[in-house]
């Protein structure tokens, strides 16, 4: 009877265990949520997360308001619209609800909409031999971008160069320093109306220094010789020869990639013209060669110069066959002689700067006569100086931003400002940080610290356009 009693309880036990097993399983399977986000494209909004294609339906609030519902059956978008909505800030939440999570779940970001809702750029590269050149629409304009590479050969480490005109760039990224093997190059970029944007190629070196050789080509325009350069910037490695005999590098006019050889000063003939290039990264080296014909008239008659000049800016930059070998010519700006370049003056740069005139539209001229052109010659054009554009200062503040998933502070419009290098200081409590993100506009609370409670936060950098920036505010870090 004892022993009975005792396999009794043991039995209870038993089906107390699985009861317990079985309701722990049950509330397990209904906190099996979703994990909700978006992220933002200039005047929309992209939902984005993984379990996207295998939810029903979700919906987007916008200051606790339904606005939209995406399902499933209705070949939904999976976007909302803000292009259209006035000015000013709102909290936009997309929220669901499954058989596995009948409490719901939500993400929500406060969202800013301004006059400027600009979208994520397409960014794209190219490969020119040894160097990466970013291009694509906007590149003039945006303020930052970056190149990331990552690859076995570096490890654990990260490459990060930055790019835009935030940090006076040159769009490349030299591919030189880098070992043998294949890498992930992208190019990223973010905004306060863009979360991000990416684009990426794998680009393998290779060790057999193939593609350490610069592109080449050589042609020739009537007594111009033109040579296009590309994956080098080191054009004094080219040696350029006439019938074998090496030229001086003064005979050589060099404007960006392209190096130009006039022949109008040589007797009438044939010749044959070739540029070389070796360097100890590419042993093989390279040979283009071209033929040209000088002809009696060419010399003859009334022979100007072909004058031009191209504008950058506010620089122009005189750029026409035979510059090295005119011995004087003239800049004016709408009919006033400004500036005399002569090859007797060591001054003698062949620009013209107007960044010192005032904003309006400026005829620009350059002239010149010589024993062949005794009635002269000249190229104009009109160069147009806009309006400086003003920048508010007053919209700089460090602001507290908090989602379901994360804490941020942001310094909000400094992206305008043109801050200088190395100049940026956040401090936790008087201990300064290194910002984790790639910009360092903002920061995320939960990269820099481990315990809820109060905080001051402190923001400092020097800017081009309002000098220095300095402001803190006090932050209750939840520990989201």
């Amino acid at each position: 009877m004892k022993n009975l009693k005792i396999l009794s309880l043991l039995m209870l036990g038993l089906m107390l265990v699985f009861t317990a097993c079985e309701e722990s399983d049950d509330s397990d399977s209904t906190t099996d949520c979703p994990e909700l986000s978006f992220e933002r494209d200039g005047g929309k909004l992209i939902a984005n997360f993984e379990e996207i294609n295998s939810l029903d339906v979700y919906e987007w609030f916008v200051n606790d308001e339904l606005v939209e519902t995406e399902n499933l059956e209705n070949q939904r978008d999976n976007t909302l619209d803000i292009s259209e909505y006035n000015p000013g800030t709102y909290t936009i939440c997309i929220k669901a609800e499954t058989p596995d999570c009948p409490a719901g779940v939500e993400f929500c970001k406060e969202i800013v909409v301004g006059e400027d809702m600009e979208g994520c750029p397409e960014l794209k590269f190219t490969r020119d031999g040894d160097y990466l050149i970013a291009d694509f629409e906007g590149l003039d304009t945006l303020e930052f971008y970056a190149w990331q590479v990552s690859g076995e050969t570096l490890g654990n480490e990260t490459i990060i160069e930055n790019e835009g005109t935030d940090n006076q760039g040159d769009n490349k990224f030299s591919l030189a320093n880098l070992e043998e093997g294949t890498y992930t190059i992208c190019l990223i970029s973010e905004s306060p109306t863009c979360t991000s944007a990416e684009y990426c190629e794998e680009i393998t070196i290779d060790g057999d220094g193939q593609d350490s050789c610069p592109d080449l080509s050589v042609s020739s325009e009537g007594n111009i010789i033109v040579a296009t350069i590309s994956g080098t910037d080191d054009f004094d490695l080219f040696k350029w020869y006439v019938n074998n005999q090496l030229l001086a590098a003064e005979d050589l006019q060099v404007q960006g990639n392209t190096v130009t050889l006039d022949l109008s000063n040589y007797n009438p003939g044939s010749y044959e013209v070739c540029v070389k290039f070796n360097s100890n990264d590419c042993s093989q080296g390279i040979e283009a060669c071209v033929s040209a014909q000088v002809t009696d008239d060419n010399n003859g008659g009334d022979d100007c110069p072909d004058l031009s000049f191209i504008e950058e800016g506010t620089l122009m930059f005189a750029n026409f066959p035979g510059i090295n070998q005119l011995d004087v010519y003239e800049w004016f700006v709408d009919g006033v002689l400004v500036e005399t370049e002569s090859l007797q003056s060591q001054d003698r740069d062949n620009k013209l700067d107007l960044s010192s005139y005032n904003p309006g539209t400026y005829t620009v001229c350059i002239k010149a006569e010589t024993n062949e052109c005794p009635n002269g010659t000249e190229f104009c054009r009109d160069v147009v100086i806009p309006e400086p554009q003003p920048v508010d200062c007053s919209v700089f503040k460090l602001e507290y931003i908090a989602t379901n998933g994360a804490e941020f502070v942001n310094a909000n419009g400094v992206i305008l400002f043109g801050l200088e290098d190395n100049s940026v200081v956040w401090e936790i409590d008087g201990t300064q940080i290194n910002p984790t993100t790639t910009t360092g506009h903002f920061i995320i609370l939960k990269n820099h610290l481990s315990q809820a409670g109060k905080y001051e936060i402190c923001y400092k950098a020097e800017s081009t356009e309002c000098g220095a920036l300095q402001e803190c505010i006090e932050v209750d870090f939840q520990g989201l």
